[in-house]
């Protein structure tokens, strides 16, 4: 391998304007949903001899395309999915192929009134003693928005002087102490960053940006946050790496010395890490603190609906010889529509025209800079506003020195930044709700389900990095407040304050087996309350209401939730034996009628029960003896239904939605 690394080096250094390689290499998709069922994926028109051939992820779980579902001739634009159904969301793969190859690679995530799960999340914020005081409006107003988002929150303050060893400990003590396992890491102000690799000709990959030995020597170890969120401790070292080749003594790495030997991932991270550190921005001329208040002020805006901004997106690529723009060539399409991406205009220029709610840009770069971008004090006293912003080229993607182009956004008018192209990030699962933490560790520990973009060897690199909160989300609405929940006459009476004028909202009930929210409003409410006539089993329960809104998007359409307020009841004089208790699973769930269900029971060996079905009224509807654990859902109009499972002499209860 150590041979051939030679070969794959591109220094980023110029470019050769008579080619666009990042464009022809992708193929930019958008998509639509059906008034019904089925989904409708589109790219750009062109003749094309070849094919396009469609692939279809069936679980997000498994990194597995399977066959092609699909060829479309090269002169057709144009893919329509009929078997997806509403509530549904899958992946496509859409290459396209010219017989031998294939040329250009496109994904998208789609959805037909796609309802994410609403699942309680764990969340360690990771918080820098010196700004503890300064910042405390603004952390507590954090930990507010992130407990209206259903975050549980892990908190650790940690002073500055402390060893990246002694912080991963408190991490790892944090993650295995806490019932809900943390899926995010949000480090915030100057907390010590690990540096790990052997960035080298010589090494185990050349530096990600090109620059080795004898061409900038941007060689060594470079700042590595993932490190924080592998666990497995075995898997790092600092015995064997020597290289002190690199013109600054930061990242030098020899044995000993507190910096780690691994260049690519040893195992894949737990958690979702992103970092705000905007320490030595001193072009800004304004303190770390009060640009962390800045920043903060922002997030609580954006997170709670008050920001807006335009959704479009800028394109200024100057490495038209490269394929690093790809990466918003990539995305872009998916997340704000083919006619939203403009690629035509300069990049600081185009913002005194408007905002843009994602950009990015490329070019030769330094430390501070960035060739037909700008520099650090571009962000100062130049027009500049989009929330997600994306940045390649040299040297800035090793962020941790003073006036960072890559941090610099977020000192400026920014919610977060990466260093995008080296290698690709793949950030489309926005598009329909998920958190920007979720395209970080997808884009991670990337090895080739996605295209990498084979520069530099740079994939599953410990200096892959998100500057930004990992939270984000990229449509947002006001949080509801204040919830009250009153038991009587077996049902539960909810009541809320409004979370803006022409809101409207969704109830839901937590299941405790699923560790999940459970929908129990129909559709839409457009008033502040709610009655629960379910009839549960006598106990606490625990609802919740959000904001919420049917977004029609560039990835079809999806159900958007705001921020929640929770409330516990203690329901009294309901029905004896219907209960939600974690003792089995039943899925799919929604399940079409007549389709056949699956029981998971949980610990308990049971082969034979029987099924009663309700209304949520508690109407009995009908009964079913299983056989061979392969139940059929009954043929009953869509809605959402009572099933109670009686095995031995357990009772429970769950919620089932049958379309």
């Amino acid at each position: 391998m150590k041979k051939l690394i030679p070969l794959l080096i591109i220094a980023l250094l110029f470019s050769n304007v008579n080619a666009q390689i990042a464009k022809t290499q992708v193929v930019q998709l958008s998509a639509s949903a059906g008034s019904t069922d089925g989904v409708t994926l589109k790219w750009p028109q062109e003749n094309f001899t070849g094919t396009f051939k469609i692939f279809k992820r069936a679980s997000q779980s498994n990194e597995d395309w399977g066959a092609e579902i699909a060829s479309v001739p090269g002169n057709l634009n144009t893919f329509t999915d009929a078997s997806v159904k509403q509530g549904q969301a899958f992946e496509y793969l859409v290459a396209k192929n010219n017989g031998s190859a294939n040329i250009a690679l496109g994904y998208i995530y789609v959805g037909n009134r796609f309802e994410p799960k609403v699942q309680k999340k764990g969340i360690i914020l990771l918080i820098d003693q010196n700004i503890l005081q300064p910042l405390t409006t603004e952390l507590e107003t954090l930990k507010t928005d992130l407990a209206a988002e259903n975050y549980s929150i892990t908190e650790i303050i940690v002073e500055r002087t402390e060893k990246v060893t002694e912080i991963k400990q408190k991490i790892t003590q944090a993650y295995d102490a806490a019932t809900l396992k943390p899926a995010c890491l949000f480090i915030i102000g100057k907390v010590a960053v690990p540096y790990s690799g052997n960035y080298s000709v010589n090494g185990d990959a050349p530096p990600p940006d090109g620059h080795i030995e004898g061409s900038g020597n941007h060689t060594g170890a470079w700042p590595a946050d993932v490190y924080y969120g592998i666990f497995d401790d075995e898997s790092f070292a600092d015995k064997w790496v020597n290289c002190t080749t690199g013109n600054l003594t930061r990242n030098h790495n020899i044995p000993g010395d507190g910096k780690w030997d691994q260049t690519k991932l040893p195992a894949t991270p737990s958690l979702e890490i992103g970092r705000v550190d905007l320490s030595n921005m001193t072009t800004f001329n304004k303190s770390d603190t009060v640009l962390l208040k800045a920043y903060f002020k922002r997030n609580h805006q954006w997170r709670t609906g008050a920001w807006k901004v335009r959704e479009r997106a800028l394109i200024d690529n100057n490495f038209a010889s490269l394929n690093l723009a790809s990466t918003g060539y990539a995305n872009f399409p998916t997340l704000v529509g083919q006619d939203s991406v403009f690629d035509n205009l300069d990049y600081f220029p185009a913002q005194k025209n408007g905002s843009f709610l994602w950009s990015y840009g490329c070019g030769a770069g330094s430390f501070t800079s960035c060739s037909g971008v700008g520099n650090t004090a571009n962000f100062v006293n130049d027009s500049f506003e989009n929330v997600f912003t994306i940045l390649a080229g040299s040297y800035f993607g090793d962020w941790d020195i003073a006036n960072n182009f890559l941090r610099a956004p977020l000192a400026s008018k920014s919610l977060a930044s990466f260093w995008g192209g080296i290698p690709k990030w793949y950030v489309h699962h926005m598009a329909l709700g998920d958190r920007l933490g979720k395209g970080t560790l997808i884009s991670q520990t990337n090895e080739g389900f996605y295209f990498t973009g084979n520069f530099n060897a740079s994939q599953r690199s410990m200096h892959i990095a998100l500057m930004g909160d990992p939270t984000l989300r990229q449509r947002n609405l006001p949080p509801v407040k204040t919830l009250s929940a009153v038991s009587a006459n077996k049902q539960v009476s909810l009541n809320w304050n409004s979370a803006g004028a022409g809101q409207k909202y969704h109830v839901y009930i937590y299941d405790s087996l699923n560790s999940m929210f459970q929908r129990v409003s129909k559709s839409l409410i457009n008033d502040t309350f709610f009655t629960d006539k379910g009839n549960h089993y006598t106990g606490n329960y625990t609802y919740a209401v959000f904001a919420a809104a049917d977004e029609t998007c560039a990835s079809g359409s999806y159900l958007n939730l705001g921020g929640g307020a929770f409330a516990t009841v203690n329901h009294i004089n309901g029905l004896q034996g219907f209960r939600f208790e974690p003792i089995a699973k039943v899925y799919p769930n929604p399940v079409k009628a007549g389709e056949a269900l699956t029981i998971a029971f949980a610990n308990l060996p049971f082969n034979d029960y029987i099924l009663d079905w309700y209304d949520l009224s508690g109407k009995y509807l009908g009964s079913n003896q299983p056989k061979q654990n392969n139940p059929i859902a009954p043929m009953l109009q869509p809605g959402c239904y009572l099933l109670k499972i009686t095995a031995n002499d357990l009772q429970f209860v769950q919620r089932m939605v049958i379309y």
